[in-house]
């Protein structure tokens, strides 16, 4: 059948109110010949998607740029997507707020089900896969969210660092029941090594695991007080810079300026410095600085990277005692009175 022919029952077909067969009929036609101008402007009224209807314009359009009827409709197609876009952008930014606004009142779980529900939306912003990933209480569900969000902003490393720490975790259960301990979270913990101790990767530590459960499950009813790993850390690195500056007070007294020593004074940087060390050797605090040194991901540091760390503290903190006590050794020679024979 000629093309003519199938383009006159396809007209035909339209302006008897059968629209489905016409729009089968032109498809046909186009697919045949992508350049037939007619049929596509039957397409455009035909179709029931508009984006379908506004790649139906442009066609019509890019064989006859002329057709000022193709220019009006796809101008007030686009007119109208642009609305129906700008009104949902709206609707997501409106939910996403009010996301963020449970959030800061405490109702994570009101927050999670909107967020759960916006990220099926298309369209959603990289900031509601943010908080999803914030507050998702799943580990697959917080990687999956941070997943998303660097798909939509690449750039954001700390994002990266923290989904390389989350695989980390899904890999290691054992630092992730730690970590969960560390937190003060005994349920999700004791829960975490339950999990641990059903892995066949695990099963020569199932013992520990067992005991360690025992021990948490212990500590959860006697309801002892969780200290934060970074109090201890800051309550422990306060010693030595503190010890330094009484003795180097003694030393040199109250005011600097009376009796300079600028060298002894600049001593109690590395001493500070020295101490925090220690403190972050001596407590399994999975602190920023092992990722920085180690790139450790979840164990808090080995134990043979903790040493170095706590030796090199020490190192930090002795040297300034020792120039302070040789200080104070020369001072004291000073000031002995020289018997003449």
């Amino acid at each position: 059948m000629q093309e003519d022919q199938i383009l006159q029952q396809a007209i035909s077909a339209a302006r008897a109110g059968r629209e489905l067969t016409a729009r089968d009929l032109f498809l046909d036609i186009v697919k045949a010949n992508p350049r037939s101008e007619t049929a596509w402007m039957w397409l455009t009224g035909l179709l029931d998607d508009r984006n379908d209807c506004i790649q139906a314009c442009e066609r019509v359009l890019e064989i006859n740029p002329a057709n000022e009827h193709a220019r009006r409709y796809l101008t007030r197609l686009l007119g109208e997507k642009q609305k129906e876009q700008a009104a949902e952008k709206l609707r997501l930014h409106e939910q996403l707020r009010r996301a963020q606004e449970l959030i800061r009142a405490g109702s994570h779980q009101e927050a999670l089900i909107l967020l759960r529900e916006l990220t099926r939306e298309a369209g959603v912003s990289a900031e509601a896969w943010d908080l999803l990933a914030q507050i998702a209480p799943e580990m697959d569900e917080k990687i999956l969210a941070l997943e998303k969000f660097l798909e939509l902003n690449p750039e954001q490393a700390q994002a990266r660092e923290e989904l390389q720490r989350l695989r980390h975790f899904q890999g290691h259960p054992l630092d992730l029941a730690a970590m969960y301990e560390e937190q003060g979270n005994l349920d999700r913990a004791i829960t975490a090594y339950g999990l641990a101790s059903m892995d066949p990767r695990l099963k020569d530590q199932w013992d520990s695991i067992y005991w360690k459960i025992v021990q948490l499950e212990n500590l959860r009813q006697e309801n002892i007080a969780h200290i934060s790993p970074a109090v201890s850390v800051a309550r422990l690195a306060a010693g030595p810079p503190i010890l330094y500056l009484l003795l180097l007070m003694v030393q040199v007294g109250l005011n600097p300026f009376a009796e300079p020593a600028p060298l002894l004074w600049l001593g109690i940087l590395p001493v500070f410095m020295g101490g925090f060390m220690v403190a972050l050797a001596s407590i399994r605090s999975r602190h920023r600085l092992w990722y920085i040194l180690f790139k450790d991901l979840g164990a808090g540091g080995s134990p043979s990277a903790r040493a170095w760390m706590s030796l090199a503290g020490w190192a930090l903190i002795l040297l300034p005692h020792a120039a302070l006590g040789l200080a104070a050794l020369n001072r004291l020679i000073d000031s002995t009175p020289q018997f003449v024979p």
